[in-house]
């Protein structure tokens, strides 16, 4: 991550900090392992949908037409369980974001730089806990804006190698944060 990347998303933190889209809130831990039920929740849609898609047989069995695909839904399910796992970890460490650029550029300062923006008794906690590598923030911008495609433009088009792409790496991701939770105990 370049020095003036990490000095911009120092400023963009701070600016949630200050405005209250970020804030510390050290009751949201007991959410953890909500947000990461959640998460493999949305991660278990995504499979059948992608299932569904595929397999002429389930759509029979579930009456819809034989040309239906779910891939926009894989898609959204996969950034879903991205978004889950993201906020786990900020519980993690006891803070809230309000907004979805908050909790990524969040994740990322607090997991990819390993800083605090603030004071906390979770400071040790951060300072111990394992490096979450910057590819996965980027993942989780990539399927985000997958997902508002796939959501809100009706003329594109999904496609099949998109969604399992999404599907796996939003496991995966959900794989990292848990480990990385893990090490903040």
């Amino acid at each position: 991550m370049s020095n003036l990347k990490n000095e911009m998303l120092k400023i963009k933190v701070k600016g949630y900090f200050d405005s209250g889209d970020l804030r510390v809130d050290p009751t949201i831990t007991v959410l953890v392992k909500y947000h990461i039920d959640k998460a493999r929740h949305n991660i278990e849609t995504g499979s059948l949908l992608m299932e569904a898609s595929k397999d002429e047989e389930i759509k029979k069995r579930l009456k819809v037409s034989t040309d239906y695909t779910g891939y926009d839904w894989t898609i959204s399910c996969g950034y879903y369980a991205m978004f889950h796992a993201a906020t786990a970890a900020l519980a993690a460490i006891g803070i809230k974001a309000q907004s979805h650029e908050s909790l990524i550029e969040g994740l990322e300062y607090h997991f990819v730089l390993k800083e605090k923006a603030i004071e906390s008794r979770d400071i040790e906690k951060i300072k111990s806990a394992k490096r979450l590598d910057e590819k996965y923030v980027n993942r989780m911008w990539a399927t985000k804006s997958k997902r508002n495609t796939a959501q809100y433009k009706a003329d594109s088009v999904i496609a099949q190698k998109d969604a399992e792409r999404i599907y796996k790496n939003a496991i995966d991701f959900i794989d990292t944060i848990e480990s990385l939770i893990k090490g903040l105990k």
